[in-house]
């Protein structure tokens, strides 16, 4: 089948409704990347059909807002030139409005569907648009002012980073993902050590993981490598992940693996719009390997032999 044709058969159809004008409610699911890529497709639909986006609600282990992540003002002055100098998302607190109320409509649209829709295609290319409106929606994303400031402080000085899986929900996907050959899901902390020995790490070492710091902070000290994270029990669950995910993106270089989606959001942001290029992947060969994909493709091998490009 040509890409064309692919393309004829992937074209996402938007259900006979008017959205011009309107305002659109919509629903993100999954973890924090999976909600983001959702909301690129929101971000496009809204563009497209000339409509407000309702602020989506975010949250891992509770429900909480786009607002109490990310700074909701800066992320729609930096959309508006695309929307006709217009916002693309109205906060909750101003949805009281009876006429606002009656213009609304629920979103029909599978996001996730829309999304992978696209990267099907970007990945048979190895290509992403420059005008593509995850790439908009990226550097419209900024965190609220006082979770900005924590990144800020985690990343003065010069350091590198790595996503380490070894959550329970990780676990038992990878029990039951089959992947290519030469290709692991699932990493011990002895083995992931070996490569870290071997691996030119920049300054200190930070580590993003949803679970079990105290366990990996102490395997990596053991090694004689100076670890740091940052994780507020605090905070919801999303709130640490975007504050890990920023820093991340700061590093000199990042290291994480090809079948996780908030590491490959990461290698994206830091290739295009960070123009940082420094980007590997461990679950191959057990060594870690350079990217060249921009974090598009999900197959290890294919993630390190696919070069890239941005037209």
């Amino acid at each position: 089948m040509t890409i064309d044709n692919l393309m004829k058969k992937l074209i996402v159809k938007l259900t006979p409704v008017s959205y011009n004008g309107k305002y659109l409610h919509i629903d993100l699911h999954g973890g924090l990347c999976n909600k983001l890529h959702c909301l690129f497709s929101a971000c496009d639909i809204a563009l497209k059909k000339n409509c407000t986006l309702i602020e989506p609600f975010f949250g891992w282990k509770e429900r909480i807002l786009f607002s109490d992540i990310y700074d909701i003002d800066y992320f729609n002055e930096v959309m508006s030139p695309y929307n006709q100098g217009k916002q693309i998302m109205i906060s909750r607190d101003k949805l009281n409005d009876e006429t606002i109320k009656r213009r609304t409509i629920n979103s029909s649209i599978n996001l996730w569907s829309y999304s992978e829709k696209e990267l099907v295609l970007e990945r048979l290319k190895c290509n992403v648009g420059k005008d593509s409106t995850k790439l908009k929606v990226l550097k419209a994303l900024r965190l609220k002012p006082e979770l900005d400031k924590l990144v800020t402080e985690h990343t003065k000085d010069l350091f590198t980073s790595i996503q380490i899986r070894i959550e329970n929900d990780w676990v038992a996907y990878a029990q039951k993902k089959v992947v290519e050959k030469n290709e692991t899901l699932l990493i011990d902390i002895d083995t992931l050590l070996l490569m870290l020995s071997e691996f030119n790490i920049v300054g200190n070492l930070f580590f993003t993981s949803g679970e079990r710091h105290n366990e990996i902070y102490s395997a990596l000290t053991k090694l004689g490598i100076t670890p740091f994270y940052f994780f507020n029990p605090e905070f919801e669950y999303e709130i640490n992940a975007a504050i890990n995910f920023e820093i991340c993106c700061k590093a000199h270089s990042f290291i994480g693996l090809s079948r996780s989606s908030y590491s490959n959001l990461i290698t994206l942001k830091r290739a295009i719009v960070l123009e940082n290029e420094n980007s590997f992947i461990y679950n191959l060969n057990n060594k870690i390997s350079p990217r060249v994909d921009k974090g598009l493709q999900p197959i290890a091998i294919d993630s390190v032999t696919k070069e890239t490009t941005l037209s």
